[in-house]
This record gives structure tokens, C-alpha cells and sequence, in this order.
């Protein structure tokens, strides 16, 4: 979604997602401070693209596959309610494909209802059906394709600017997908959680350590940016460790900035993003450069060599950018769905040799030509890079799934 207008925030304005037309706004500004003010809300805007979206998706449904430059497109023709009833079965969600089309089908009462995992389009409701919400893709390799579904309704009242939780959730693999790394339960490793008073960020953060069971003497370690989701991705780390894939490695999840009274504006991108306020982002390398590594190789032994930076989405960004600025600390880069990166390689870098495992979804075609354009500016430069693309989404299904196969290259 695109950034928070930066004049007139009662406006709506609107983009194209996957051939959607969907409005957008301030996300600090609520439907009520608009009809307040005698605007159009939110919610108008999109009822009135609804009539519009369908159109355009049936012209799409009526089109045999997708344009060349597009691997996801939305589709939509008029639907049975009592047919789809019948797909749900017991539970209140669905999802099924028919050749190169997914269809999503979710039951419930909810103002809106939107998909915020491997596939991210809203759902519309179906004509007829007061409860009944759908949407159908047409997917490249949907045969090849793993796809976390999660569904975001909003309830009636619900501030539209707030949180988003999720109802249901479901996992759907093609039939030709690869199939998913072991997950270990229960973990045979340690991991700790701690809270750092930082000097540099000038408040407390929360940081995870991760630690393979009988390891003794220093070990090498990776930084993750968005650490709270760590423990996620130790499951799939630790059994690639158990079986010798992959070297042992310490995974430090350096915590994100979280302002729940106060999301806008959003101190995460300040952070890992150096163009959006760049004494945060100096701050917080400077956190994790200064204090966090020398922290962890005192306390947990980690090796004193360069260590692996790593993240998903503005964490990729991070972790790209962190190698950039300090190669004497990070000569290592695995970063998945990166949406920003630098203009240029810093001299720094390149002599330090950075070595870069990155990869994306071919359905998040943003994070996936930023991604890949990286991946060749690196390459043409003669800096090892590894890129690898899967036929998914914007998922921490993925990212987990990615970083065993990261470190096996990058510390191997």
C-alpha cells in the first residue's frame, strides 16, 4: 500500500493491486472525522470501485491466461450462494483451485474483509449472500505454488485505521509445490528472551537469542531484524542444524519499534529504512552494531568475526543496507521480499566482497523486481550473490523456509 499522503489527509485517493482498483487514505485519519468534515470516507470509495473492479475482473475471467509481464491477476464472474455454501463444509473457509485459478471463500459478518498473508487482495462479497465473501486469482505455476491464506475481517464499527487480526488461516500447496522443511517440536536448543537498555536508541529493546544444544566455543552468528517473529524461524533453523545442513549459528532477533498507541508514524521503516529518518536508522545500527554484537559475543559466544545480517521485507531492506554501511561488522547478507534498496554499491562493500543470499515471491511483484534488480547490480559488479525466486507471496511461510537455505550457502 502506498505511503500516508503527505498533503490534505482527509483525502482518499487509490492504486492498482493485482488489476484492483483500491482506495486508500491517512491511516491516522478515521471514516467518522471524515463524514465529520463533510468528506467521502473510505468506505464510499470503495463501494463505489466495487461496480468498477467487477467489471474490469470479468473482462479478465473472460481472457485466457495472463499478460506476459504479470504472474497474479484478479478474476471474477457472478456466483451461486448455495454452490459456494457447499464448499465450506464445517469450517468457514475455503480454498480450492480450478486449472490456473484460486478461489478463496470466507463466511462471517464483517464491514470489509481482506487476505494479509501470501495473497493480499480483499475479498468482495457475493451477490445474493449477506455473509459470503470471495476471490478468485489467476496464478502462474499455480501448480508449483504454497499460499498462506489468512483472513482480516473487519466487524461493524471497527476503526479502519486500527490493528488488523486475523479469523482464520489455512495453508494450500499445489500439487507440485515443494514440500516443506521438517519444523522441530519441541525445540532442543535454548532460546532467551532479554530486554537491552540501549544507549544509542535512548529506551529498552527487546532482543532473542537462539542457541544450538551442545555447541561448545564461539560460533557464528546472524542478526535478525524483526527478532520477535525469531522463535518462527528457529523450527525450521534448528532441524537443518540437527542434520548437518546447515553450520551451527547463533540467531539473534533484534526486536522491532512498536508504538501501539501511536503507529503512525511508523518507527519500524524509520529504523530500517535510512532514506525515512535517518538519525533512527544511524541509531539503531548503532544499537546493533555497538552494543548487540558485543553483548552476544560476551554472553553467549559468539565468534568475534563478521556476522550475517538477515530480514524479510523492510527487515531485508535493513539488512542490505546494514551490510552496506558496515562491512567491517556484516559481510553477509541474507534478505528475503526486499522492497528498498541502496542506489549504488558503497566502495566499503565492495572491497569488503559482501555476499548476498536473496530471494522473493513471484507474487509480491514489487518486493520481487527490487529483489531481483539487486540481485543483478550485485552480480554485475562480481559480488557473490545468490537469488532465488518461489511461486508465493509477501509470507513468513516462505521467509522461514528461506533462511536454512541461506546460511547453508552463505556460511558454508
Amino acid at each position: 500500500m502506498p505511503c500516508q499522503p503527505d498533503t490534505d489527509p482527509l483525502a482518499i485517493r487509490t492504486f492498482i493491486q493485482a488489476g484492483e482498483e483500491i482506495a486508500y487514505g491517512d491511516p491516522a485519519v478515521t471514516d467518522q472525522q471524515r463524514a465529520a468534515a463533510g468528506r467521502e470516507t473510505l468506505a464510499e470509495r470503495s463501494r463505489t470501485l466495487l461496480a468498477v473492479n467487477r467489471h474490469r475482473a470479468a473482462e479478465q475471467h473472460a481472457q485466457e491466461g495472463l499478460p506476459a509481464d504479470q504472474d497474479v491477476l484478479r478474476v471474477w464472474r457472478p456466483r451461486d450462494p448455495a454452490a459456494l455454501r457447499a464448499r465450506l463444509g464445517e469450517g468457514p473457509l475455503a480454498v480450492w483451485a480450478e486449472g490456473d485459478l484460486l478461489h478463496v471463500l470466507w463466511q462471517g459478518q464483517a464491514d470489509e474483509v481482506a487476505l494479509v498473508a501470501g495473497v493480499q487482495p480483499r475479498l468482495w462479497p457475493v451477490r445474493g449472500a449477506d455473509d459470503l465473501w470471495e476471490a478468485s486469482l489467476r496464478i502462474r505455476r499455480l501448480d508449483q505454488a504454497v499460499i498462506r491464506i489468512m483472513v482480516a475481517p473487519r466487524s461493524p464499527g471497527e476503526d479502519p485505521a486500527g490493528p488488523v487480526s486475523v479469523s482464520d488461516t489455512l495453508v494450500w500447496r499445489g500439487p507440485r509445490a515443494p514440500a516443506a522443511l521438517p519444523a522441530a517440536q519441541p525445540l532442543t536448543g535454548t532460546v532467551q528472551e532479554y530486554v537491552l537498555d540501549s544507549a544509542a536508541l535512548g529506551v529498552p529493546r527487546g532482543v532473542t537469542v537462539y542457541r544450538p544444544r551442545s555447541q561448545k566455543g564461539p560460533l557464528p552468528a546472524c542478526v535478525l531484524a524483526d527478532g520477535g517473529s525469531a522463535r518462527g524461524f528457529v523450527h525450521t533453523l534448528e532441524p537443518a542444524i540437527l542434520a548437518g545442513a546447515v553450520p551451527a549459528v547463533l540467531l539473534v532477533g533484534v526486536h522491532n519499534a512498536v508504538d501501539p498507541a501511536n503507529p503512525w508514524p511508523d518507527r519500524r521503516a524509520q529504523e530500517y529504512l535510512p532514506g525515512h529518518h535517518r538519525r533512527r536508522f544511524d541509531a539503531h545500527l548503532g544499537f546493533v552494531v555497538d552494543e548487540v554484537i558485543p553483548w552476544v559475543t560476551r554472553q553467549h559466544g559468539a565468534a568475534a568475526g563478521p556476522w550475517v545480517a538477515a530480514g524479510f521485507s523492510n527487515g531485508g531492506a535493513w539488512a542490505v543496507a546494514a551490510a552496506q554501511r558496515r562491512p567491517d561488522a556484516f559481510t553477509a547478507v541474507a534478505a528475503f521480499s526486499v522492497g528498498v534498496v541502496p542506489g549504488r554499491i558503497t566502495d566499503k562493500a565492495r572491497a569488503a566482497g559482501i555476499r548476498h543470499y536473496l530471494a522473493a515471491g513471484t507474487l509480491e511483484p514489487g518486493f520481487r523486481r527490487v529483489t531481483r534488480q539487486w540481485a543483478e547490480r550485485l552480480q554485475r559488479a562480481g559480488l557473490d550473490c545468490r537469488h532465488h525466486e518461489w511461486v508465493g507471496g509477501h509470507d513468513h511461510l516462505w521467509w522461514e523456509q528461506q533462511l536454512p537455505a541461506a546460511l547453508q550457502w552463505l556460511l558454508g
